[in-house]
């Protein structure tokens, strides 16, 4: 038996030879486990196995008589499984709306799926067209990888959603290099880190081939030093004048939409937030679809709200609101802020939610569904608001409200007119059931907290609700389904970090100089090649 012939030391040859559905099945059975290394497992080696086999796989396409078509396959399949087996969750949407929706989940999940895996196949493209023929092809794959998911985060509105960054927990080691690099720059580093093996492993051992494989190990240290320097370091107090009362029920969507369930809903947030201790607390937080009325026009439940909140309480809380337009109403997903002086409401500041998402509260290319036979989907769609905001809310800091998945935009939180003191995120995570999918969540809000330095209050229905320190920590967490009024301070801000400066601009002029260069390069080569063959 030859040692140096075992499939171990030999991987991209013994992927070579599983053709046909083989090939493409070990591709998304390697896409689906590499999402084990979102939350909330966060099992890293898992998304290590599935780049070092994409890796693999694309340098096979090379190799094929199409390698482009072959290599825009590869990463779409691998791409599918990461996304069918990380959003898989997304079915409980459907399925929670009623038996006219649910029969959708075969369709629209796996489509989603496709949809977001296509950047993984121009990944792949991208990658097979720049790499040198080197170990520190690894490079190459990272820079293509980042530059395609930043691609996915900003084209048609985005959505980074379990970027391979998210691989690491909100508030470890190696999350706070967010602080410089912000959470593509991290994505980087990371897909560097964990298919830097790929390149090493051979019958021979060979110094040169270790190379790229010593320096992920290196920057992962340096990581993780780092992180570690700049945790030790934080000291934040509290704001002493301000006790928040996060009021969370276990009420499911099924429960809220039921013929009885509005009052019942209502009935339940009053009742936890009338629980002892009211009279220390400064501001009550509902979350976002609270109610499921509009509740600024319910007179009745204002004034229900009004005689539990008579000590000078301020509410914030998720409302769906409407405004009559030229053609009717129009509908929004708003933060409303009130007050309730001697029992009258007073709505002091309103947000609307400026990031809708998309096949929830806005339907993309509505006119294609009416066009053949789907309008009841695109009936009720929310319209968005002006643009990010720092609010003026009364006894607080300033604060930037982050409605539901605004939370997983970067340049959304960068982009207030003015610093704030904190962020505050409220969401409905209930149409995702007790999957992973409110977890998920929850990290990937977190990460703002490092990139920004600011500390997050979030409220979410059914999802995973608490208070977050300016460094991704979270102080206070609160699993979904957990009924209660839970009081809680609000830490203070550090400093601006330097991604709040700069954000992905350094990021980007790396990545399209490395493209470019090697592009240059890749050229010269085929020249010269080509003016000197006979």
């Amino acid at each position: 038996m030859n040692w140096r012939r075992l499939p171990i030391w030999r991987p991209r040859a013994w992927l070579a030879s599983r053709r046909g559905w083989r090939h493409r099945l070990y591709l998304f059975a390697g896409g689906g486990i590499s999402a084990l290394a979102m939350a909330p497992l966060h099992v890293w080696p898992a998304l290590m196995a599935g780049l070092c086999l994409l890796l693999w796989s694309l340098d096979g396409a090379r190799r094929t008589g199409r390698p482009l078509r072959s290599a825009l396959l590869r990463g779409f399949i691998f791409g599918l499984g990461y996304f069918l087996a990380g959003t898989f969750w997304l079915a409980f949407a459907f399925i929670t709306r009623g038996s006219g929706y649910a029969a959708m989940v075969p369709v629209a999940v796996p489509l989603f799926a496709a949809l977001l895996a296509a950047f993984w196949g121009l990944a792949g493209v991208l990658y097979v067209l720049l790499a040198q023929r080197s170990e520190w092809r690894v490079l190459m794959f990272a820079v293509a990888i980042t530059a395609l998911e930043w691609v996915r985060g900003h084209l048609f509105g985005g959505l980074p959603w379990n970027l391979p960054a998210y691989t690491w927990p909100a508030g470890g080691a190696i999350s706070q290099s967010a602080s410089w690099f912000g959470v593509y720059g991290l994505t980087l580093l990371t897909v560097f880190m964990l298919s830097a093996p790929a390149v090493a492993l051979g019958p021979r051992l060979r110094v040169r081939r270790l190379m790229p494989l010593i320096a992920g190990i290196s920057i992962g240290l340096i990581l993780i030093c780092f992180g570690a320097l700049r945790l030790s370091g934080i000291d934040v107090d509290g704001q002493s004048d301000m006790r928040l009362r996060l009021v969370q029920t276990g009420i499911s969507q099924r429960e809220k939409w039921a013929p009885d369930g509005a009052e019942r809903t209502r009935d339940r947030y009053l009742a936890l937030t009338a629980r002892d201790g009211l009279d220390e607390v400064t501001h009550v937080i509902w979350p976002e679809g609270a109610l499921p009325t509009f509740m600024l026009e319910d007179g009745e439940t204002l004034g229900l709200i009004g005689e539990r909140l008579d000590g000078g309480q301020v509410l914030l809380a998720g409302v769906n609101r409407r405004a009559r337009g030229e053609d009717g109403y129009d509908y929004f997903n708003a933060l409303a802020v009130m007050r309730f002086p001697h029992g009258s409401p007073r709505v002091e500041t309103l947000y609307d939610k400026v990031r809708l998402t998309p096949f929830g509260e806005m339907v993309p290319m509505s006119w294609l569904l009416e066009a053949i036979g789907f309008d009841e989907f695109t009936r009720y769609q929310f319209s968005p608001g002006p643009a990010a905001a720092t609010l003026d809310v009364p006894g607080a800091p300033p604060v930037m409200p982050l409605i539901c998945y605004e939370a997983i935009f970067p340049e959304f939180v960068r982009s207030a007119p003015e610093r704030p003191a904190w962020l505050f995120n409220i969401s409905n995570d209930a149409w995702f059931g007790l999957t992973s999918g409110p977890y998920q969540h929850f990290n990937q809000a977190r990460y703002r907290t490092i990139e920004t330095g600011l500390p997050m209050v979030r409220s979410a229905a059914f999802g995973v609700s608490g208070v977050v320190g300016p460094a991704g920590r979270a102080r206070v967490q609160i699993p979904p389904r957990t009924e209660g009024a839970f009081d809680v301070g609000l830490p203070s801000a550090l400093v601006p970090p330097p991604y709040m400066w700069w954000g992905d601009t350094p990021l980007l002029a790396l990545l399209i100089m490395m493209m470019a260069g090697v592009a240059v390069q890749r050229r010269a080569v085929l020249l010269r090649r080509f003016v000197t063959q006979p």
